[in-house]
């Protein structure tokens, strides 16, 4: 039985499961080269097909992650609580941008304009209730299928997609499950929920406006960020603030004693506005928003946002400590599965491992939207129709090229290259000679941190690899911290915590004696997000690694996603050797071959020689 799940509006993604096998799952800016691009997946779609070596007429069922009447209803039950103010929801501004979004013809068409709140509100409720009836249409003219087909489709809850994206591919029979993210198909941000063999039995909804996602968000465009897609900066950027705004920030969540929380609307306006919004309360007490500009040298983030970002942090971290609490008390388990957009918060989910009864954690890699389209065809698969759970296989998901494919794209862009007899051996040793590497390896990791197929690697030790990294190889932001890919076995070493993080969405502590060994990964904070490596994780990664053991003595790298900055990341052989080319990436393993450039000091030293 072939199931295809499908997610879009954001982050949009397809996947193919087959008789409890995870055959395909991929996001759609892959193939696109459009960073978080919400269009109907068709690219992935054909990239799923292909992969199983079908067509759509082999396809049994359609998951897709979201449903027909529940949202309406929920809209026009918020436009009624919170009337009049709702009224704001008809001048469609465009949250922290000002002017006008698109109208609603255009985002029942197109989605909406660019921006993260560039949509109109009534319109994209419309075109989620279309979608659901035009599906089948909409999937054959994407792929350009005019063939039979036989598949049924399915409107799944957005919530119970997450659930089942991370529930039914964790390790145990048995685990609670929480999700977080702005907000679902029937309004829901917040799921608490037990799952039990092939089973998830709903314990509890939290429902919009009262969501930590949309807290998060509309506090990351106060910040001069763009909601929906630098939640992560602002986790970066709250380190180095100081706990100026923490105990004012307690008043925008209210926790309540049976475990459940509520926003404080009065500081809020995406009630109102349905847009990420903070309201006049908010900006008469901690001053204007930031102007979302580039942060530079010299247009750094001042120290008054900073120490906003940082109050915002911790009283995200509050709230989950809070909900995991109850969920262990309420399921007497052990075991936590996480999923959600906010479940990417690695800080947060660090915190709840170590503060929690929970003993054990498991997060699905891709947690925010894009998972859905995994934990829609599960919820078919295993919550539907009994099929096995899998259990592997769910993070190298994505496409892989031949040998023959990687050396015509050296080959194409003129490069110089060889065959080292062993690129992980050689790897290894040019890292700790200095350099920074493009590693591109097997097939692709899903969501959002590179895993070790298509990350740069770096060397840990070198205060200047982060620096080198942020300003000439990424161009981003100073304060963005770099993960280190460490060897799952020597993690106690140098880490609070040696609990397997395969998926780098675990924050420990960085041992205090270890820090000045490793700078390039340790943060303003001496945290670091944590990637473990073990043999059956990523073989040639694993031993690429146990190579820069060998020859330092330190079993880690650093290791962030290879791409320029707002770019997606790298997929093909092609988009390597470019963004090899158009960075200040010293080396290229584009599989087995390897390309390095000449380094200026290199070319003096051999002037010298003339």
């Amino acid at each position: 039985m072939y199931v295809l799940g499908i997610s879009r509006v954001h982050d949009s993604a397809a996947a193919l499961v087959h008789d409890g096998k995870i055959v395909a799952f991929s996001e759609e800016e892959r193939f696109t080269r459009v960073k978080h691009d919400g269009r109907l997946p068709a690219r992935a779609i054909e990239f799923c097909l292909e992969q199983a070596g079908i067509t759509l007429a082999d396809v049994d069922h359609v998951a897709y992650y979201w449903q027909r009447w529940k949202e309406p209803i929920h809209a026009a039950k918020v436009f009624a609580r919170y009337f009049p103010g709702t009224l704001d929801v008809f001048r469609n501004g465009n949250g922290d941008e000002g002017g006008k979004s698109a109208g609603m013809l255009d985002t029942l068409r197109t989605g909406g304009g660019k921006g993260a709140d560039d949509y109109h509100v009534g319109g994209a409720v419309l075109a989620h209730f279309k979608r659901s009836y035009t599906l089948e249409r909409d999937i054959r003219e994407a792929v350009g299928f005019t063939g039979a087909t036989k598949f049924d489709v399915h409107l799944i809850d957005h919530h119970r997609a997450h659930a089942g994206s991370a529930y039914y591919i964790c390790p145990w029979d048995e685990s609670a499950v929480l999700t977080l993210d702005g907000i679902g198909s029937d309004g829901t941000s917040t799921l608490l929920a037990h799952g039990k063999g092939d089973r998830i039995v709903d314990l509890r909804r939290i429902k919009f406006p009262h969501s930590l996602g949309a807290m998060y968000a509309g506090v990351t465009g106060y910040l001069g960020f763009y909601p929906t897609r630098d939640e992560g900066k602002v986790m970066g950027l709250a380190p180095l603030g100081k706990d100026t705004y923490v105990e004012q920030f307690k008043q925008l969540v209210h926790l309540d004693p049976d475990g459940g929380f509520e926003l404080d609307l009065s500081w809020f306006g995406h009630q109102r506005t349905g847009k990420h919004v903070m309201s006049k309360k908010f900006t008469d007490t901690f001053g204007p928003a930031r102007p979302k500009t580039r942060v530079t040298a010299d247009n750094p983030v001042p120290q008054h946002y900073m120490d906003v970002a940082y109050a915002l942090q911790v009283t995200l971290e509050e709230a989950g400590l809070h909900l995991a609490r109850w969920l262990q008390k309420e399921t007497g388990s052990k075991r936590l599965s996480i999923a959600g957009g906010v479940a990417l918060n690695s800080v947060m989910n660090g915190r709840i491992l170590l503060e929690t009864p929970f003993e054990e954690f498991f997060a699905q890699p891709a947690a925010a939207d894009d998972g859905c389209a995994l934990g829609a065809a599960l919820e078919v698969s295993v919550g539907k129709y009994r099929k096995p759970r899998p259990r592997d296989g769910f993070t190298y998901t994505g496409p892989e090229y031949s040998e023959e494919e990687m050396e015509l794209a050296l080959s194409d862009a003129g490069l110089d290259y060889r065959r080292p007899d062993d690129i992980a051996a050689h790897t290894a040793q040019r890292i700790s000679d200095g350099l920074i590497v493009g590693w591109v390896q097997g097939r692709m990791e899903c969501g959002p941190r590179a895993l070790g197929n298509r990350s740069l690697v770096a060397d840990p030790r070198d205060p200047e690899s982060k620096t080198r990294m942020n300003e000439k190889v990424k161009h981003r932001e100073a304060f963005r911290p770099f993960a280190p890919s460490c060897l799952a076995e020597r993690a106690g070493e140098y880490f609070v915590s040696d609990y397997p993080s395969p998926v780098m969405l675990l924050v420990f502590d960085v041992l205090e004696h270890q820090r000045a060994a490793v700078p390039a990964i340790t943060h303003v904070d001496g945290t670091a997000r944590v990637q473990t490596v073990s043999e059956d994780d990523n073989a040639l990664y694993y031993r690429m690694i146990k190579n820069f053991e060998r020859i330092t003595g330190v079993p880690m790298v650093v290791n962030t996603s290879f791409n320029d900055n707002e770019e997606p990341i790298v997929t093909t052989p092609a988009d390597a050797v470019a963004c090899y080319l158009k960075t200040d990436v010293d080396a290229l393993a584009l599989g087995p071959f390897w390309v390095e450039k000449t380094r200026l000091e290199e070319e003096t030293d051999d002037s010298d020689l003339d």
